[in-house]
């Protein structure tokens, strides 16, 4: 099979995987609960029984010949739309682009779900990617000293890094990390970082007047910087510091420990006995021929660090505040908000299913002997 056509394979599972979620959340907030419970947010203390009745009709839940509002709150017969219909309503809708208006506490019945969604998802972004960069800086590193080292001292310290990161809870991590660098290490009355959001500049490092920035992206930090404004720019970055060490903590620990396995086995293989009795250099026989096979089994789970880390930023987004779609989604949860998790876990799905995509494609450019 040739590569463009498992990659259409694969586009074509992934259509699938979306549709066959898009059902389990469906039925989880709409076929679990009474069909009232789909509109009870919608319904003030004005609405009389008859607007009760016409609002239910207009969201696809009651029949058209349903006779009045308390037959379709007790789920008489003929008064309540098959599960399978509702759905089939909210998906034609979707599919035209109206996913209606989000039920998030403070915006509710004022904000389409796609207006808030697309606002706060460049803050995830953000935050995800600063996880991610961060995994990579600091877990190939440390399982390359690892492995060189082997037994010995940095080694050893490599893995208690890196077990402790594994080990320790995202939440009581950070909650650390505001304890200590916020209300302790304290610099002319103010934290030496901020407490929480995505912007600040009340810190002890933070610039007070950091100006302004385009909003390019929606995210801080690339804003400030395709603006041009360095000062606005170290503010968002000082914000995003100690969230995206938290989010990167535990995968850290996870990369660590696959790239020091890996790079032990390399370094084992005979092509490595043979590049040295060349006389190549110790940085050449380790970064040139021994790393790019170790790095292998650390892609191949790259799409599972990125699941984890798009997973992990909604206890992140809670525990610093970050106005974020992770903290949204959960708020979203707790209102019944069906529009907005349908499109939080389509998204997501998304982005996991098109990395491991990515993943697979470049395992094969890496590893000749991969064929599809």
């Amino acid at each position: 099979m040739k590569l463009y056509e498992y990659v259409i394979r694969r586009l074509l599972l992934m259509v699938l995987v979306l549709f066959l979620l898009s059902l389990l959340i469906f039925y989880l907030t709409r076929g679990l609960l009474p069909a009232s419970s789909a509109i009870s947010q919608y319904i003030t203390p004005k609405m009389n029984s008859i607007a009760k009745l016409q609002l239910a009709q207009s969201l696809g839940v009651a029949t058209k010949s349903c006779p009045n509002f308390t037959a379709f709150s007790d789920s008489q017969a003929g008064c309540v739309v098959p599960l399978w219909g509702q759905y089939v309503g909210w998906l034609h809708n979707v599919l035209t682009g109206n996913w209606g208006y989000t039920l998030l506490p403070g915006i509710s019945g004022t904000e389409t779900t796609l207006t808030v969604f697309f606002q706060r998802f460049p803050l995830t972004a953000e935050l995800a990617i600063a996880g991610a960069g961060l995994t990579i800086l600091i877990g190939i590193p440390l399982g390359i000293v690892s492995a060189t080292h082997n037994n010995k001292l940095p080694d050893h310290l490599s893995r208690i890094v890196s077990l402790g990161g594994y080990s320790i809870p995202q939440f009581w991590f950070g909650a650390m990390l505001q304890i200590l660098l916020v209300l302790y290490i304290r610099v002319g009355g103010l934290g030496l970082f901020p407490a929480n959001g995505a912007f600040a500049t009340i810190c002890a490092i933070c610039i007070p007047n950091p100006g302004t920035a385009t909003a390019y992206t929606g995210a801080p930090l690339f804003d400030g910087i395709l603006s041009g404004n360095p000062a606005y720019t170290w503010d968002a970055l000082v914000a995003l510091a100690l969230p995206a060490i938290t989010l990167a903590i535990t995968s850290i620990g996870a990369l660590t420990r696959i790239v020091r396995s890996s790079m032990v086995d390399a370094l084992k293989q005979d092509y490595i006995l043979l590049a040295r009795s060349k006389g190549l250099r110790g940085r050449v026989v380790i970064y040139r021929h021994a790393l790019r096979n170790a790095l292998l089994p650390a892609v191949t789970i790259a799409g599972l660090l990125a699941a984890f880390l798009l997973g992990g930023a909604i206890v992140i987004e809670i525990v610093f505040t970050w106005p974020g779609v992770g903290s949204a989604s959960l708020a979203a949860a707790n209102s019944l908000d069906i529009n907005f998790l349908e499109l939080y876990v389509l998204v997501t799905a998304l982005i996991i299913v098109l990395t491991n995509l990515v993943v697979d494609i470049l395992y094969a450019k890496l590893d000749p002997r991969i064929r599809y």
